[in-house]
C-alpha cells in the first residue's frame, strides 16, 4: 500500500545488439525508458536514433522483392547472423538482390499482362469462327466499317424495319439469348448506324488490327504466340526460383529484422549513439531485478548498471502499489494525478473514506445489497474499471443499512439495530428514543460534522508527514494544513467543542495567545521565516506539486542563476507584504470553516434517502395489492440508481475538494513499460 521502489537501469552496448536489446526490454514487460540526454550547450555530442521512415520504405521494398521471387516471409525467424545494422547496409543488400531479379520481374509483369489480353482476344475470335475475310483488311477499310460484337436475339427480327438503311449483317455462335454478330456500314452512315445497332442493344467486341488472316488463322496465330509467352514464363520462373533458393532465406531474416528495428522505433528514439555503441537508460521495480538481469544476460556484449533511487529522484516513474481491496480505487487517484515518487500512494486513504462516505450517505441493507450484486455482474461480465468500486461501496451501503436499520427504506425491520435508538447515543441529545430519522437529524447532522473534523485533522496529519518528508517547509510547517494550522484549527475546534457541547471554557488568555494567536502569526511572517531558515541552512527540497519534474540541466541553470543574482526574490514593501498577509489568513480562516460546513451533507443525505423513500412509501399507500408492490419496487429502482450516483459524485467531491487538497502532492510521471510487436 505505497509506491513501489524503481530501481534505475543504466544499459550500453554494441549497436549490432541494440535491436535484441530493446526487445528483451520490452519482453521483461517491466521497463520504462527516459528520455535521451541533452547534450546541447557541452562539447560532448552523441547520435539520436531515428530511422522511422527509412526502414518502413525497406520493409515495403522487402516484400515487393519476395513477392517477385516468389519468397514467402516469416518475421518470427531468427536472425542473429545478419549483421546489418544501419539502413545504408539493409540497402545496399537489397539493391543487389533487387538488380538479380528486377528485369526478370518487369518482364514477367509485362508477358502475364500480355498472356492475358491475347487470352481475350483468342477466346473473341472463336465467337466468329467461318469469318473468311482478312481481319486486319477488314478493319482498315477506308470506306466502309466493320463492326464486332452480340445483339439480343429478339433485335435480330428487328432489323428487317431497316431494309432502306446502309449496312450488311452477318450472325456468327447464336447462345439462348443473344448472337455474335459483325456489321458493316459504309464510313458515311457509321454514325447513324451505330445509333441504330446501339438502340437495339448492340454491344461492341473489341478486336485488334494487327490480326492476320480469317479467324481461323488468326487464333491460330494467337495460340502460337501464347506458347511462346508461356514457354518464356516458365525459364523467368526458374531463373527467379534459383534467386528465391539462394536467397530467400536470408532475405526473410532480413525482413524479421527490419520488422524489429522499425518496431521498435519509439523506443530508438530515446537512444543515443556514439563511439560505436547505444547508450539508453531506465527504470525497473526492484523486485524485477534479477529477471530484467537473466534477459540481459541473453543478449550478450552489453553492460548493464543499476542505481537504487533516492528521496531526491523526483523523475522516477511512480509505480502505485495496493492490495486487492484498495487497488480499484487507484482510478480515482490517477484522475487527479499520480502523486510525486517522493510522496505517498494516498490510494489507501481514498478507499477507506470513500466507502465510509458512501456508506454513511446511502445506508441501506437492501438497496447496498443490489448495489453490490451490480458491481459483482459488472465485473465478471465487463472490463469496467468503475465495477469493482460498485461492489465495494455496495457492501459498505449495506453494513450503514444496518447502523440506521433500514431495508429498502424500511425502518421497521431492523429497528432494534439503529445506532440512533441505542440508549448511550440518543441519550446525549434527546430523553427518548427517536422513532424514524427524522426525528434524529440533529444526530446524524452533528455527527456529520465529527466526521469532517476528523477527516480535516487526518488530512493535516498526513500532509505534514507528506511536506516534511520531501522537505517543503512552507507546506509542513506554516501552511494552513501544515504544523501551525494543524494547532490553530485543533485549538479552535476544541475551544468551541468543549464550550457549546460540555460548557467547559478552556479558551482562557494563555490559551488563545499560544495556541490561535501564535499560531496566526507563525502563517503570517512564513515567508521572512523561512528565509532565516533557509540561511541557517535549513533549505526547502523540490516540490512537487500541481505537475512536472524538472530535470538536472535545468536545475543547474537555475542553480547557476541564484548564484550569479539573476533570480533573486521579488521585493515587497511593508504595506504589500501586511496586506498579502491578511488576506492570507482571511483565506485559511474561511477555508477551515467552508471546509468544516461542507461535511454536513453527510447528514443532508441520510435524511434525503430517508425522504426519498418516504414518499415512495405514501404514494403505495393509496394502492391496493399488486400496485403497491410495483410502486415499492419503481421507487426503490429510482432511489438506488438517481440517489446512489448522485451520493458517488458528492463522495468524489469531498475526496478531490476537501481531502486531497490539503496533503496531495502531485507531479508523478507514469511507469509506462516500453512494448513493441517484436521478438528477440
Amino acid at each position: 500500500m505505497a509506491i513501489e521502489k524503481v530501481t534505475l537501469v543504466y544499459i550500453e552496448g554494441s549497436l549490432r545488439k541494440i535491436s535484441k536489446t530493446l526487445a528483451k526490454c520490452c519482453e521483461s514487460g517491466a521497463f520504462h525508458i527516459n528520455p535521451p540526454p541533452d547534450t546541447s550547450g557541452t562539447d560532448f555530442t552523441a547520435k539520436i536514433m531515428k530511422d522511422k521512415g527509412v526502414y518502413e520504405r525497406m520493409i515495403k521494398r522487402t516484400k515487393a522483392i519476395a513477392e517477385s521471387v516468389g519468397v514467402k516471409l516469416d518475421d518470427k525467424v531468427q536472425h542473429d547472423d545478419i549483421e546489418y545494422n544501419t539502413s545504408t547496409d539493409f540497402k545496399d543488400y537489397l539493391d543487389s538482390v533487387d538488380n538479380m531479379q528486377k528485369d526478370l520481374a518487369d518482364e514477367k509483369l509485362r508477358l502475364s499482362s500480355e498472356l492475358r489480353s491475347k487470352s481475350a482476344i483468342y477466346h473473341n475470335l472463336l465467337r466468329f469462327q467461318g469469318l473468311d475475310a482478312d481481319i486486319s483488311e477488314l478493319l482498315s477499310c477506308r470506306y466502309v466499317k466493320a463492326r464486332f460484337g452480340r445483339i439480343p436475339n429478339g433485335s435480330i427480327r428487328k432489323l428487317s424495319f431497316y431494309d432502306d438503311r446502309m449496312f450488311f449483317f452477318y450472325p456468327f455462335e447464336k447462345k439462348e439469348n443473344f448472337t455474335w454478330c459483325l456489321y458493316i456500314t459504309p464510313t458515311d452512315e457509321k454514325n447513324s448506324t451505330d445509333y441504330l445497332f446501339n438502340s437495339l442493344g448492340f454491344e461492341r467486341t473489341e478486336l485488334p488490327d494487327y490480326l492476320k488472316g480469317n479467324s481461323d488463322q488468326a487464333a491460330n496465330k494467337l495460340l502460337e504466340e501464347m506458347d511462346s509467352d508461356l514457354e518464356r514464363m516458365n525459364a523467368i520462373e526458374e531463373e527467379l526460383k534459383k534467386i528465391a533458393d539462394s536467397e530467400g532465406a536470408k532475405l526473410s531474416k532480413v525482413y524479421a529484422k527490419l520488422k524489429v528495428i522499425n518496431s521498435s522505433y519509439e523506443l530508438r528514439t530515446n537512444v543515443t549513439a556514439f563511439d560505436n555503441k547505444f547508450h539508453f537508460s531506465g527504470y525497473i521495480p526492484s523486485r524485477e531485478k534479477k529477471r530484467f538481469s537473466e534477459l540481459m544476460a541473453d543478449v550478450g556484449d552489453v553492460t548493464v548498471t543499476y542505481r537504487e533511487t533516492t528521496p531526491d529522484d523526483t523523475s522516477a516513474p511512480v509505480i502505485l502499489k495496493n492490495n486487492r481491496l484498495f487497488r480499484p480505487f487507484e482510478m480515482f487517484v490517477k484522475m487527479y494525478g499520480l502523486p510525486a515518487a517522493n510522496g505517498i500512494d494516498p490510494t489507501p486513504i481514498v478507499a477507506i473514506t470513500y466507502m465510509l462516505l458512501y456508506g454513511m450517505m446511502f445506508g441501506d441493507v437492501g438497496q447496498g445489497i443490489c448495489i453490490m450484486l451490480l458491481g459483482l455482474l459488472l465485473t465478471k461480465f465487463t472490463k469496467a474499471g468503475l465495477a469493482p468500486i460498485i461492489t465495494r461501496i455496495g457492501f459498505s451501503s449495506t453494513v450503514f443499512g444496518f447502523v440506521y436499520g433500514s431495508v429498502f427504506g424500511n425502518e421497521e425491520l431492523l429497528k432494534d439495530f439503529a445506532i440512533f435508538r441505542f440508549p448511550p447515543i440518543y441519550s446525549l441529545f434527546y430523553k427518548e428514543p427517536p422513532e424514524d430519522v427524522f426525528q434524529a437529524s440533529t444526530l446524524f447532522l452533528i455527527m456529520a460534522l465529527i466526521v469532517g473534523i476528523v477527516l480535516i485533522l487526518l488530512t493535516m496529519i498526513i500532509n505534514i508527514i507528506v511536506s516534511l518528508k520531501m522537505r517543503d517547509l512552507e507546506s509542513g510547517i506554516f501552511g494552513a494544513s501544515g504544523i501551525c494550522g494543524f494547532v490553530l484549527y485543533a485549538s479552535l475546534i476544541a475551544g468551541f467543542g468543549c464550550s457549546l457541547a460540555l460548557g467547559i471554557q478552556i479558551m482562557n488568555p494563555l490559551y488563545v495567545v499560544c495556541l490561535i494567536v501564535l499560531p496566526l502569526a507563525l502563517i503570517f511572517f512564513k515567508e521572512p521565516l523561512l528565509h532565516l531558515m533557509e540561511t541557517h541552512g535549513l533549505k526547502q527540497g523540490t516540490r512537487a506539486a500541481n505537475g512536472g519534474n524538472v530535470n538536472t540541466g535545468l536545475k543547474a541553470k537555475l542553480a547557476a542563476m541564484n548564484e550569479s543574482g539573476a533570480s533573486a526574490p521579488e521585493k515587497k514593501s511593508v504595506g504589500m507584504f501586511i496586506i498579502e498577509g491578511v488576506i492570507d489568513l482571511f483565506e485559511t480562516c474561511l477555508t477551515y470553516v467552508t471546509n468544516t460546513m461542507s461535511y454536513l451533507r453527510i447528514g443532508g443525505f441520510i435524511l434525503s434517502h430517508a425522504g426519498l423513500m418516504l414518499v415512495f412509501s405514501i404514494i403505495a399507500g393509496m394502492f391496493d395489492g399488486v400496485g403497491s408492490i410495483i410502486v415499492l419496487i419503481v421507487g426503490n429502482i429510482f432511489v438506488t440508481g438517481f440517489e446512489g450516483f448522485i451520493v458517488g459524485i458528492q463522495v468524489l467531491r469531498l475526496e478531490f475538494y476537501e481531502l486531497f487538497s490539503r496533503y496531495f502532492k502531485s507531479g508523478g510521471i507514469p511507469f509506462k513499460s516500453v512494448s513493441a510487436n517484436i521478438k528477440a
